[in-house]
This record gives structure tokens, C-alpha cells and sequence, in this order.
């Protein structure tokens, strides 16, 4: 038995017991929307929430002190909880989480020419070409996200909320939990596992572990450098912002990392801009442990696979 399976989910789950009933997700919603007016004395919180019965209310409201509201002098404000329990599902409930068809991206496919596209189905987006293999991220993303924008902008928005996300995994942040996460370069696994889809296009990958929920997010070695300093300056050295670029618009992404080395393992990964290429070289931990600015006829050779 594992941590995971001998916590004590009594709390989380009184937690959630608490928050199903009607009145109280209201009162929750009208102290959010209130929360730049200050706290909200009880009659003015119970006349926008709109119940009449004064006892009631404050049964339903008593409920969720401590926990999602907190009672001052001036009267009641959200807690950090609360807020994020309102945040939840102003994320989830726009839209039916899928779109009618593919949102182009405006570019083609470096492989065949085809047409690079998003899909969204079931609250999951692919970017991919629509007439090949060829793919740059799939992710479950909240409707939320799409909401009240342009969907021509579908594309470069999910691009930008993943590129987001991962980076608060790379940065020691849980994308479910917020706990701790550890990032390790690990080698292609077995097919049917979750990294079954890398194993098949390279020998390594990165793998972002949460130690307090045990969520797994798998990335590609060079995505998980595209915020590198060396990666950024060497952009900006040519006039461009790699953080402003989406990822189907760098095609080194999708790059296979040759291993240099595998004791100590030692990855290697080349950025490639017109006729010049930066070579850096990645430890077990993701850490950058060299850089080598050059031309892409000195540096080493990489082929470009198909990673979803």
C-alpha cells in the first residue's frame, strides 16, 4: 500500500458533501462576484443570493465557515478554497467541451504539407495534421478556456494554456493538486502504458511526477527546454521570442533527443533557427548542463518523429 492509498480522504470528502446544495454553490458565487466590494454583511448576502428565510440561509452559510467562507466584522468573504471551487466551474461549464470540426492553424504539415489543424472532442484538444500522423500536443482542457474568444484563436489558445501548465509542473507545481513535483528524464516504456505513444518515436522522455497525488505529465526532452535561458537568448539573438512562437511554428520540438550518454545520462538536444543551431546537453534531473552555439551543418544529427 502506497502513500496515496492510506490517506485519510474523510476530510476532502466531508468537504465535498458540504458543497451539495444549491444555496450554498450561491452563496459562494455572489461572494466571489462581490469579492472587489469587500465583505458582505449577512442581509446583503442573503438578498443576492435570494432566500427569503432568514434561518435557513444562515444554516447554509454556517456550513461553509471555516472551510470555503470566512466571517470578519465587516462581514463574509471567500476563502482561498472557496475561491478555487468557483474558479472550478466557471472552467467547466461554458460550453458542451467539444467543437463542430478542426480549427486550422494557418500552417502546414513539415512533413507532408497537409493541413495542421486543432480538434476538441469530449473536452480533449489535439494539434495535428489532419492528413498525416504528424502531431504536436494533445491535452484534456477545460471549456473554459475557449469561452467568449474568437475560435480562429483556438490553436494558438491552447498552445499558450499548455505551454502555461507545463510550465508550472516544470516549475514544482502539480497541475491536479498543486504538490510537489520532481522531473526525471525517463527511457521509452512498454506499449499500452502512458508513455506509449513517446516510446514509439524516442528513446527517452521527461516525466513530471507529483509526490503528494502521484499524477504523471509526460513531456518531450526539447519541450522541456524551450524556456531554457541559452533557448530564449538565442532567439532573441535573431530577432524572434520563442515564448510568443507556437510550438508548431518550431519545428525542433518534435526533434528526437540523441542519448549522449547513459552513465550519467546525458541527452542531447539541438535548436535549429535557419542555417544556426544551439546544442545543449540535459542531465537525468531535465537540468541543462552545456550549451554549444554553431551551424546546423556541425551539429549533430536528429530526426524529426511523430510525437503526439
Amino acid at each position: 500500500m502506497n502513500e496515496r492509498d492510506e490517506a485519510d480522504w474523510s476530510g476532502p470528502g466531508e468537504a465535498f458533501a458540504t458543497l451539495g446544495n444549491e444555496t450554498r454553490v450561491a452563496i459562494l458565487h455572489e461572494l466571489w462576484a462581490a469579492a472587489r466590494e469587500g465583505p458582505l454583511p449577512f442581509s446583503e448576502l442573503r438578498e443576492r443570493v435570494g432566500t427569503r428565510d432568514s434561518g435557513q440561509f444562515n444554516y447554509h452559510l454556517t456550513k461553509l465557515c471555516d472551510r470555503f467562507v470566512r466571517k470578519t466584522d465587516g462581514g463574509y468573504t471567500l476563502r482561498a478554497a472557496g475561491g478555487m471551487v468557483v474558479a472550478a466551474m466557471l472552467a467547466g461549464q461554458y460550453e458542451d467541451g467539444g467543437f463542430d470540426g478542426p480549427v486550422s492553424t494557418g500552417d502546414p504539415c513539415p512533413d507532408c504539407g497537409g493541413e495542421v489543424a486543432l480538434t476538441y472532442e469530449d473536452e480533449r484538444a489535439t494539434i495535428a495534421c489532419l492528413d498525416c500522423d504528424y502531431a504536436v500536443a494533445s491535452a484534456n482542457v477545460p471549456p473554459g478556456v475557449f469561452e467568449g474568444r474568437d475560435r480562429t484563436d483556438a490553436p494558438v489558445l491552447f498552445d499558450r494554456w499548455l505551454r502555461t501548465r507545463v510550465a508550472g509542473v516544470a516549475g514544482g507545481f502539480c497541475m491536479a493538486c498543486q504538490g510537489p513535483t520532481e522531473a526525471r528524464v525517463a527511457p521509452a516504456v512498454d506499449e499500452g502504458s502512458r508513455a506509449a505513444k513517446f516510446a514509439e518515436a524516442t528513446d527517452v522522455h521527461v516525466e513530471y511526477e507529483c509526490g503528494r497525488c502521484g499524477e504523471v505529465v509526460l513531456s518531450t526532452v526539447p519541450e522541456a527546454v524551450v524556456h531554457d535561458p541559452a533557448v530564449v537568448a538565442f532567439y532573441h539573438e535573431h530577432g524572434l521570442d520563442v515564448g510568443a512562437l507556437p510550438s508548431w511554428q518550431l519545428p525542433w520540438l518534435t526533434a528526437a533527443p540523441a542519448v549522449v550518454s547513459e552513465d550519467p545520462l546525458r541527452v542531447g538536444v539541438t535548436v535549429t533557427l535557419g542555417d544556426d543551431a544551439l546544442s545543449l546537453t540535459v542531465d537525468g534531473g531535465v537540468d541543462v548542463v552545456s550549451t554549444d552555439a554553431g551551424s546546423v551543418a556541425d551539429a549533430p544529427p536528429t530526426d524529426r518523429p511523430l510525437v503526439e
